[in-house]
């Protein structure tokens, strides 16, 4: 394909659109897309002119058996003519959301053939070649995109003769091929960064839609990533084929300014932190609360991506919950050691688990535990752990997940190898969170009873605390919307 011929770089418009998407529930949670903030902030360093278009952000109405998130396709076609972008950037986050990318860049080429598509986030990431082969797509990137969009629109700018720019973490048509440079450089400082263009999102669309995760989200209420990867290893986990392996943090005061942004400018009086493993630098996290706690910013805040039970002591935990946390969700998992530690490598130990659950409820800080049902390997007896440990943890709530296999992790590679899914199982999902994995020990019918169970177990075993806690309004998980949600999507009970 030809690239985009020379030009300079204040007259080229750059246009990020996170796709609208059709989906079997309107229960949804969705978020702002700091994704495309960060990259639109990023160029916006560099002296380009970009913008987003988020075609989330509308109205969620029924289409036949689906509901439809966002704007309609004539809408967007309208935004892109007024815009009159030379390049559109185009994330996509989940597998499930792969159709609606295709939509958006086969709707620019029939606006406009000569724009140049670029599309990103985790699928096509993990499948960079077999995206590339979409016509209407021009060039993937890979990973962590600020750095590598960068370089790609340099390049274009440089016109097609152009060879000494190599892009890292890019896909693209070559000679009636595929060019893949995989992703080898990652940013090392995050402060380096600037902070999500929030002024060219939506926030009031997001800030007053009510997206509650784990018992926050009724007031106004925004996210927010201080770190990026995981040092750990999990098999089933996909994070370092995105972010890369290393641990990066931002430091305490770039977190902190970002936050007082939040509440001075945006008016937040609640803070997800979306981090995949927030507290894995104690000394970093304890610095940014004392500076909310000395400066009296005053927001609530929670972990709902998860943390490291074994990252976690009363110091820590103490002073979070002085600095506004309201509660934590902690991934344990399963409750039998080998699926834990041998089969997913989680590296956490029971007598871990079962004594920092019992700091949390000394120091009154509510934990949601994450299980997942239906890892391999799991059996009637591995799944009777899991049992016991839900019941005698001192746990506000827990929530549960089909395990469901990433590709490009150890466990998918060993599920494709003994039958358990088909290579291309993601192609035929059309929700989250249901049962894929069958093996010789369980099947799909197996997990749901499984989940009915766990729930069941778990408020036969709580049932005085969960009383007591509902009635003195100190659970934030037991709120009548959250429970009427909670029966529909798990069990389909409409009350």
């Amino acid at each position: 394909m030809e690239l985009y011929k020379s030009r300079d770089r204040k007259n080229v418009k750059i246009l990020l659109v996170n796709p609208p998407f059709d989906y079997y529930s309107r229960h949804l949670l969705i978020k702002e897309p700091l994704s495309l903030g960060y990259l639109a902030a990023y160029l916006r360093k560099f002296g380009y002119s970009v913008s987003i278009l988020d075609g989330v952000a509308g109205e969620t109405t029924p289409v036949g058996k689906k509901w439809h998130y966002g704007l309609r396709n004539s809408d967007i076609s309208v935004k892109i003519k007024e815009f009159k972008p030379d390049i559109v950037g185009i994330t996509c986050s989940f597998s499930l959301r792969f159709d609606a990318t295709l939509n958006i860049a086969k709707l620019v080429k029939s606006i406009d053939k000569n724009i140049i598509t670029v599309v990103g986030g985790t699928h096509p990431t993990i499948f960079p070649e077999e995206t590339t082969k979409y016509k209407e797509v021009d060039y993937v990137i890979i990973g962590e995109g600020e750095e590598s969009f960068l370089q790609l629109v340099k390049k274009i700018e440089s016109g097609k003769n152009s060879s000494r720019i190599i892009v890292d973490g890019c896909a693209y048509k070559k000679n009636g091929g595929i060019c893949l440079n995989n992703k080898t450089s990652f940013i090392k400082n995050l402060d380096t960064l600037p902070f999500p263009a929030r002024d060219l999102i939506p926030m009031e669309f997001y800030m007053n839609r009510g997206t509650i995760l784990y018992g926050l989200g009724k007031r106004r209420a925004a996210c927010i990533l201080t770190s990026r990867s995981c040092p750990g290893k999990c098999t089933f986990c996909s994070m370092y084929l995105t972010q890369g392996s290393v641990f990066r943090s931002r430091s305490a005061l770039s977190v902190y300014e970002e936050m007082e942004e939040l509440v001075k400018k945006y008016h937040a009086e609640e803070i997800f932190i979306l981090d995949d493993n927030f507290t894995f630098d104690k000394g970093r996290v304890i610095t940014l609360c004392k500076l909310i706690l000395r400066k009296k910013l005053k927001f609530r805040w929670n972990t709902p991506n998860g943390v490291r039970a074994d990252r976690l002591d009363a110091e820590l935990l103490t002073m979070m919950k002085r600095a506004g946390c309201v509660n934590i969700c902690i991934g344990i998992e399963a409750g039998n050691h080998e699926i834990r530690n041998e089969v997913i490598k989680k590296g956490l130990s029971e007598e871990k688990i079962y004594k920092t659950l019992k700091i949390c409820s000394k120091v009154g800080l509510p934990v949601v535990g994450f299980f997942i049902l239906g890892i391999p390997g799991e059996t009637e007896e591995t799944f009777k752990d899991t049992l016991k440990m839900v019941k005698n943890l001192p746990l506000s709530m827990i929530a549960t997940s089909f395990y469901t296999p990433l590709p490009g992790t150890q466990l998918y590679n060993e599920c494709i190898q003994n039958g358990y899914i088909n290579q291309n199982y993601w192609k035929k999902l059309n929700r989250l969170n249901i049962p894929i994995v069958e093996t010789p020990e369980f099947n799909q019918q197996t997990l749901r009873r499984w989940e009915k169970k766990i729930y069941f177990e778990f408020a036969k075993s709580h049932f005085w605390p969960l009383v007591s806690s509902a009635v003195t309004l100190q659970n934030e998980f037991l709120k009548v919307g959250l429970i009427k949600r909670f029966l529909t999507e798990k069990f389909g009970i409409h009350i």
